[in-house]
């Protein structure tokens, strides 16, 4: 799976003498928005929790609650061991129909000797109107690919939309709203960028995240101009050096 934007710890791109910052600044936040705000994780788990989660053929017991054409509903229940020692708790549902998708827990988790490696408790919702998505994250989660479970929970409150999503996540245009709380602190955001990586396959062609965490900051998403790795950055309207760290 691409990645939309960068994991790694982004350093400040090195400045010439006139390009010295106006500001100095935590990249903190930026890191923790990036994260937050990347749609294909959730679509990833919604649509194949198996695969993500990692559940054994017996553990948990899952039953068939409709399984009417075209349309899938199950229940998950723990309180059991997988072949590899992991102990799986808690409950969760999940439905996948013609019309969207969603995927429940209930203090649903999967510990490895006591220290938890993926937890979900809340709902992923993928609503489907045409060639559009909406998705609904109104959950705490860790141990997906992007979020593990050793940098604590994330609290998702975020509304997106992905069009057009018979193009996702190659050629799309996505939009995102709403906060999101690490153990850390809580941070809101708005964003709407483009992906096509024909143009570009590192980083968006265009956009802007804005995140407001003490300070407002801002950032300009433009590999359609320059598919370097680096992004436009401001703190408070002033600019920054930017951030970079992809390799185009």
């Amino acid at each position: 799976m691409r990645i939309i934007f960068p994991l790694l710890i982004l350093p400040a791109c090195v400045p010439t003498p006139a390009e010295t910052p106006v500001v100095e600044a935590d990249p903190a936040p930026l890191l923790e928005a990036m994260t937050a705000v990347q749609p294909e994780p959730l679509v990833e788990l919604v649509e194949q929790p198996h695969s993500v989660v990692g559940t054994g053929i017996a553990c948990p017991t899952v039953t068939i609650l409709d399984s009417e054409p075209g349309t899938l509903k199950e229940h998950w229940m723990g309180g059991c061991t997988l072949e590899n020692g992991m102990q799986i708790e808690g409950e969760l549902e999940r439905f996948d129909g013609p019309d969207g998708a969603w995927l429940a827990g209930k203090g649903f988790r999967i510990e490895q000797e006591s220290d938890p490696v993926f937890m979900l408790d809340g709902a992923i919702e993928i609503s489907v109107s045409g060639d559009l998505w909406l998705i609904d994250a109104a959950a705490s989660l860790c141990g997906t690919e992007h979020w593990s479970c050793s940098e604590g929970l994330l609290g998702l409150d975020l509304a997106f939309t992905i069009y057009p999503a018979a193009l996702f996540p190659h050629d799309y245009d996505a939009t995102v709203s709403g906060a999101f709380a690490t153990e850390e602190a809580t941070f809101t955001l708005d964003g709407a960028w483009s992906i096509d990586e024909g143009i570009c396959g590192i980083e968006p062609t265009r956009g802007m995240l804005s995140v407001q965490q003490g300070r407002h900051h801002a950032l300009t998403l433009d590999g359609a101009e320059r598919c370097d790795g680096c992004l436009g950055w401001q703190v408070q309207g002033q600019p920054t050096p930017g951030l970079c760290g992809l390799n185009p």
